[in-house]
């Protein structure tokens, strides 16, 4: 399955970033991000999911975070650079603790934005699968509905452009790129006991207004990474890289270069 993929400064000897959306966001949900990198020289690697923008449709919607995982692998596997450095944003940190599994020896250290490391309840796992059916029934409105929850309140009042960027780029995800992702959010494995075994540099950003994970989740998770950072940003929901573009880069950019991951 070919991923659409866009990278840059890649080389054998650097460790490079690699930016995981959240759900239901393309790669363009690190736009700021992915300019800062460029400005600095830093290698970069975005991608979208199975489904999302250019890249190819999931053959079935039943895709474990483990399958996304290794479709990811095979698609980046020609690309130059030493170690990783993912970025991940909800979804996107499910995504990391896979990896994580995967490949930790070619992890160099962790970005982990809104996210959590439990697994869902049979219930709660039901009702994620029903998201399926009404993505079916009226996409647009399912769109809608949930891009209005990625944000805090202030973001969505104060920051129009922001909240109009965000419709616009959750319109490049198919019907069927979503229904696999749902199944990928639903069906995750729990996570908790990798925590005390990441030791590689981790940093933890949380939204104080996140309507999705709550900012005491993030904090409990940080405290069982044995090397993290916590950082609590306030006016922030669920996609800081994209409410509090210059306070996440800056933050972004200490801890890389802080830890000597670049």
């Amino acid at each position: 399955m070919k991923l659409e993929i866009a990278y840059g400064n890649l080389s054998d000897g650097k460790n490079s970033v690699i930016f995981l959306p959240a759900f239901p966001t393309p790669r363009e949900m690190y736009i700021n991000q992915i300019k800062l990198l460029d400005k600095h020289g830093i290698p970069y690697i975005s991608l979208n999911y199975p489904g999302v923008g250019n890249s190819q449709k999931p053959d079935k919607i039943e895709m474990s975070v483990r399958d996304l995982v290794r479709v990811i692998i095979d698609n980046i596997k020609g690309l130059r650079f030493n170690k990783l450095i993912p970025i991940g944003t909800s979804m996107g940190g499910y995504v990391m603790f896979e990896m994580w599994r995967q490949m930790k020896e070619r992890i160099a250290g962790f970005v982990f934005c809104h996210t959590r490391p439990e697994n869902l309840d049979e219930e709660a796992r039901k009702k994620r699968l029903s998201d399926i059916e009404k993505i079916n029934e009226n996409i647009e409105e399912y769109l809608k509905v949930f891009s209005k929850n990625l944000v805090s309140d202030y973001t969505y009042e104060n920051k129009p452009e922001v909240v109009r960027f965000i419709n616009d780029i959750v319109k490049k995800t198919t019907k069927e790129g979503l229904f696999s992702l749902v199944y990928v959010i639903a069906t995750r494995p729990d996570s908790r006991e990798l925590l005390s075994q990441i030791n590689v540099p981790s940093l933890v950003v949380a939204g104080k207004s996140d309507k999705i994970v709550p900012v005491d989740i993030m904090r409990d998770m940080a405290d069982r990474l044995p090397n993290s950072m916590f950082v609590e940003l306030d006016n922030v929901g669920h996609l800081s890289p994209l409410e509090v573009p210059e306070e996440f880069n800056s933050i972004l950019l200490s801890f890389l270069e802080s830890k000597a991951l670049v």
